[in-house]
């Protein structure tokens, strides 16, 4: 029932009106707009430069986390003015309207994030990779190098050789007849 209610408010004419109505910024100086905008856009941009990854996922980590927060600053504004306007004295409203503003923003860039961070694993699996983000696949990278150092340090402190199963097929050293060895390092490409 509430629903069907939602949808047919969605569908109804009035519907776009009252979202251009919100989402408007209404008349404000140039000053509000820099007070209202530029942290939007600033953390966008800071978004944009931490982002490990090509230019690609720093539009998308730009503009997830720019067009969330003024989205949700826009909105959460626009509706303390629609709600607020005939029963506020000016002042106290644009206040509000601020207020409101930085929470929108901040819930906006954090409802953003995983839409962003879906976009990323699409651009990642179209450009031919394994459908991860930008930060996943940096530690991916990490974790093999990691892995790889990790193992060049045992087989050179043992000398290529693991104590109890003797000598490491593909290290130079050969196999003992007689001697029964584990392929597991083998059979996992590791030697």
């Amino acid at each position: 029932m509430a629903a069907s209610t939602i949808v047919r408010k969605a569908m109804s004419p009035g519907f776009f009106g009252m979202m251009k109505e919100i989402f408007s910024p209404g008349k404000m100086s140039v000053m509000d707009g820099v007070m209202r905008f530029a942290p939007d856009v600033g953390f966008g941009a800071l978004s944009a430069f931490q982002t490990p990854g090509d230019l690609g996922d720093k539009a998308i980590a730009f503009g997830a986390t720019a067009g969330g927060g003024l989205l949700g600053g826009l909105g959460s504004a626009g509706l303390v003015r629609k709600f607020g306007k005939d029963k506020m004295d000016p002042g106290a409203l644009q206040g509000a309207m601020n207020a409101a503003d930085m929470f929108g923003s901040i819930s906006g860039d954090m409802i953003a994030m995983p839409l962003g961070d879906m976009v990323a694993r699409g651009k990642d699996k179209v450009m031919g990779g394994k459908g991860e983000t930008a930060w996943e696949r940096m530690s991916s990278g990490q974790q093999e190098a990691m892995r790889k150092e990790m193992e060049q340090s045992i087989l050179s402190q043992y000398g290529g050789a693991i104590p109890g199963l003797g000598a490491v097929p593909g290290f130079g050293l050969a196999r003992t007849p007689g001697i029964r060895y584990d392929d597991y390092l083998a059979d996992l490409g590791m030697s």
